[in-house]
């Protein structure tokens, strides 16, 4: 195996030097295409990097148009975004300068992918449509299908089910010409699922049936039990609980069957490899036997081994460099959260030195509110540059933090309050701990506000967990006087309630007042959560 590896890349090496520098650059591209599709994400940027050095030199725009289009795809897999924009840009100068339609589809598909990440849906559909008319000119039925596809989805991210409807209407159109694609099978997919949020649940039925057939026929366990699960849901939807019920158990005893056949067939691809190492080492001793009559393959190996060994070294140089730069992004992204948090936090001792000069109570509150909620995002930002996850924040840990903020705040030092935590383990990204800090911070202000009157003793409890349709969920409780019992402020501008209500609409939320025997409870449950 040693001798058939190192003669390969000798001949490689021997290629590499009669051709010329764009055919080099060729197979380099090519590598990286093959590296992107395993997965290896790493080594297709270290590739594509060098593939654009020889391209650029040469002025191969051909070359850096197709290298740019990888670059974004890179980007988005690594989830960084910036990347993928700046990728897209250069593609669309190299691509357009070429005239090489088909990859400016694919361009603006990924810049679709990006807007759609960021909730930019409206841009997130001009681009889609766009990809969608390129790749129509060309002719690329399938990729013109995906691209109508995703507009679909952005439209049913955005809540709008029907107009989805009209898209993945004519993405079905397309695809149902090949009923044996994989295209046809993500048609019927993501028609079962917009009609049962529509709720015609009989032809949701319809397509469902569709996707467990097709699945079913090419042996496709994941997307085979996810269609019997949702055949059990639209039954009891339609009111058939017997038969949702029977349904159930059949996509349970499936799943269950289908991780002991994976169980087995991990077994025996165990029991093939080492079949096939036995084989390939009596391979070996072979080729070994015979290097001791040829000398001169002996010379062949050598040098191919020299040129392994420069490889390899370059490989480990270009390694160690994108880890260094890994590690010098990593520490800007800390450096950005610590000076958010600084500026945060001078503004909040600003807040502090203006209200010792108010002596209006209203006016007071106000300020002190408003000093709190600051409070409350400098404390994430302080979180994400402290921590090992620059990216997300640990909820447990803040919470018990930003509790004693609160009761610091409020001048409860002797135990009168306390506040529990009911908090599942959990990391959140910065777009959604803020504002659900920001939506806990105005419903403990409340109860501090409100709930002990007079000197009254209770507790304040905080729960957060995700509930079995992977929802997030937020319930703030106290067992103080009540509603009905509180004292009334005649001058409450209610803004702490209308910035519950709008920071909860943003993540996909409604805050629900429950109904208890004694104190107050809220709780909201969001669709829309990372």
């Amino acid at each position: 195996m040693k001798i058939i590896l190192l003669s390969s890349t000798l001949l490689l090496f021997t290629h590499a030097v009669s051709f010329g520098q764009k055919n080099i650059a060729d197979s380099i591209y090519n590598l990286s295409s093959d590296k992107l599709r395993s997965g290896d994400i790493t080594g297709a940027t270290s590739l594509l990097l060098d593939a654009q050095k020889i391209a650029e030199k040469d002025n191969y725009t051909r070359l850096l148009c197709l290298i740019q289009v990888n670059m974004g795809k890179v980007g988005i897999l690594s989830e960084n975004n910036q990347t993928a924009l700046d990728a897209n840009a250069r593609g669309i100068k190299y691509c357009s300068a070429c005239s090489d339609t088909q990859s400016l589809g694919k361009l603006s598909f990924q810049s679709g992918i990006l807007a759609a990440k960021e909730s930019k849906y409206d841009s997130a559909i001009v681009h889609f449509k766009r990809s969608a008319e390129y790749q129509r000119s060309v002719k690329d039925t399938i990729a013109t299908a995906s691209a109508l596809a995703k507009i679909g989805n952005v439209l049913e991210m955005s809540g709008q089910y029907e107009q989805a409807f009209q898209y993945y209407l004519e993405f079905y159109d397309i695809a149902k010409k090949d009923p044996e694609s994989f295209a046809f099978l993500n048609a019927n997919i993501y028609l079962t699922g917009n009609y049962c949020y529509t709720k015609q649940h009989n032809k949701a039925l319809f397509h469902n049936n569709i996707v467990m057939a097709v699945a079913h026929k090419k042996n496709l366990n994941y997307e085979y039990s996810e269609a019997l699960r949702y055949d059990a849901i639209i039954h009891y939807n339609m009111g058939l609980y017997k038969q949702s019920y029977e349904k159930m158990l059949h996509f349970t005893r499936y799943y269950q069957d289908s991780l002991m056949s994976k169980m087995q067939l991990d077994q025996a691809e165990e029991m093939r490899a080492k079949f096939d190492t036995e084989k390939k080492e009596a391979q070996i001793a072979f080729k070994e036997a015979q290097l001791d009559q040829e000398r001169l393959i002996l010379w062949v190996v050598i040098g191919g081994l020299v040129v392994a060994l420069l490889v390899g070294a370059l490989l480990f140089r270009l390694t160690r460099q994108l880890r260094k730069r890994n590690q010098e992004k990593e520490f800007l992204i800390k450096e950005i959260h610590h000076r958010v948090k600084n500026n945060l936090q001078i503004l909040s001792s600003l807040l502090h030195l203006q209200s010792r000069q108010i002596k209006d109570d209203t006016a007071l509150s106000a300020v002190r509110e408003g000093q709190n909620r600051v409070d409350a995002m400098g404390l994430i930002h302080q979180k994400l540059y402290m921590g090992d996850n620059v990216a997300k924040v640990e909820m447990k840990d803040y919470l018990e933090q930003f509790g004693q903020n609160m009761l610091d705040s409020f001048g409860i030092e002797d135990g009168r309050v306390n506040i529990v935590y009911d908090l599942q383990p959990m990391y959140l990204d910065v777009d959604t701990a803020i504002p659900l800090g920001l939506i806990i911070n105005e419903l403990v202000t409340n109860s501090l506000k409100y709930a002990f009157p007079n000197g009254r003793s209770g507790s304040i409890t905080i729960a957060l967990w995700e509930n079995e349709q992977k929802h997030l969920c937020l319930k703030v409780f106290d067992n103080g006087v009540g509603q009905s019992n509180a004292l009334t402020d005649s001058k409450s501008t209610s803004f702490g309630t209308n910035l519950v209500q709008m920071l909860s609409k943003k993540l996909k939320g409604t805050p629900e007042v429950l109904t208890t025997d004694e104190g107050y409870a809220t709780q909201i449950v969001f669709e829309k959560w990372a």
